[in-house]
């Protein structure tokens, strides 16, 4: 038994894959550890997918130079799931893989407790330590008119779920996520530690020249609407680009910025409330993925941030335009709501479903102005009573906590 005196000193974040606000999360959480404690040593684990998500940066690089170590790790394959293999070359691969994950596996119970920070397509290991996971959402549970992922998929995630939840203890950003996954798994013998998070992007001061020189080198002039989300189905685009179409009635003048893994191709204009005329140029503008300082100034320099989900654990894009002192229209789902009466902050709200709704909250914003940069003022002084400090030290909490014991319920952990 651990001595309760005794905190985390040599932690471990596996990140073996990520969308794009998840490597963006682990960089802001290790920033916060580090300087919630000091004499905390981080390794992150990065999976090979991860190690260069995008063209302008790399998530490596950012960890190390907020003094993290970072390490490559071997493919997550547990032997009791490996299929038999024909191929005498193919046999020797699967055993060399073994091999390593064992090692790996042998490195990771030397670490005081590791976190899990994107449990997807994988099994949870086996650890002697303390282990914890990010079970995001249940996104594959729910049929927004598109499931993610085929039956297979769908039947896999489930699977692994309960055996994480079985071996792990899982920490949540929004207790809709926890309230989801009790009802999900009613014999989960772990209570989700729920942690609400703050920014995802860097509040570092940019003056007015670079971010206008980074606007341009996008392609981006004039005023803009922005939209921070990927191309999936439970996104909503289709309903945000017939609220466009309305919105650019009134204001000829104003674009819609699309940035996000799978939109490059969403661009051209909107002539018809019901889909995009597909055009190289238009007043739809796509930009896919980009780096973290580009999203900082997108965001920075919006007119409107909005996110028309239909189902998210939270609101990430609003996090940054709330910090940003951005004003944010957002639908009104539960996530959402929770984290605008959590931290303190202010938006637009509307169904998401109904494209006039989704239009009216964008244009009280641009009607006002005044009173949205008030509201956007408001909000970044709430953001600002929270930050990543505060985020890392309730992780800490949870992490010392189970080195005097393994406790099934946070209260008893508390």
């Amino acid at each position: 038994m651990v001595d309760s005196r005794a905190p985390v000193q040599r932690l471990a974040i596996v990140l073996q894959n990520t969308s794009t606000g998840g490597w963006r999360y682990v960089c802001r959480l290790v920033a916060g550890l580090k300087t919630a404690r000091k004499s905390l040593q981080v390794t992150v684990f990065l999976g090979r997918s991860v190690r260069k998500v995008c063209k302008s940066e790399s998530p490596q690089h950012l960890l190390e130079s907020l003094g993290a170590e970072v390490r490559e790790m071997p493919p997550l394959v547990s032997s009791r799931h490996r299929q038999p293999l024909r191929r005498l070359a193919a046999r020797s691969k699967e055993i060399l893989t073994s091999l390593s994950y064992r090692r790996w596996i042998a490195q990771i119970n030397s670490y005081d407790c590791v976190l899990f920070a994107w449990p997807y397509g994988i099994d949870c290991p086996i650890l002697d330590c303390p282990a914890f996971f990010v079970p995001h959402d249940l996104n594959y549970l729910h049929f927004t008119g598109s499931f993610v992922g085929d039956p297979t998929e769908r039947q896999n995630s489930w699977q692994q779920h309960e055996r994480w939840l079985a071996n792990a203890f899982p920490i949540v950003s929004t207790q809709f996520i926890a309230d989801e996954l009790v009802q999900a798994f009613p014999r989960c013998p772990r209570i989700p530690r729920v942690i609400h998070l703050s920014n995802l992007g860097q509040n570092d001061a940019l003056e007015e020249r670079r971010q206008k020189e980074i606007l341009h080198s996008m392609g981006i002039n004039g005023d803009y609407i922005l939209s921070l989300n990927n191309a999936s189905p439970h996104k909503n685009l289709g309903q945000l680009l017939s609220a466009f179409h309305y919105i650019s009635r009134e204001r000829p003048s104003m674009s819609l910025v699309l940035a996000g893994s799978g939109t490059e191709e969403i661009r051209g204009n909107v002539n018809h409330p019901f889909y995009l005329d597909y055009h190289q140029s238009g007043a739809v503008q796509s930009l896919g993925l980009r780096s973290d300082l580009e999203v900082q100034v997108l965001t920075a320099n919006a007119k409107v941030v909005v996110n028309s989900s239909l189902y998210e654990a939270g609101n990430g894009s609003g996090l940054d335009a709330w910090s940003l002192g951005t004003p944010v229209a957002m639908s009104a789902i539960p996530a959402f709501l929770e984290q605008k009466q959590v931290l303190g902050v202010e938006a637009q709200t509307f169904n998401p479903r109904c494209c006039y709704e989704i239009r009216d909250a964008i244009m009280t914003i641009l009607d006002a102005p005044e009173e949205s940069a008030a509201a956007a003022l408001r909000s970044r002084v709430g953001m600002q009573n929270y930050g990543w400090r505060h985020v890392a030290d309730k992780y800490l909490a949870c992490f010392d906590g189970s080195l005097v014991r393994q406790p099934v319920s946070y209260e008893e952990a508390a």
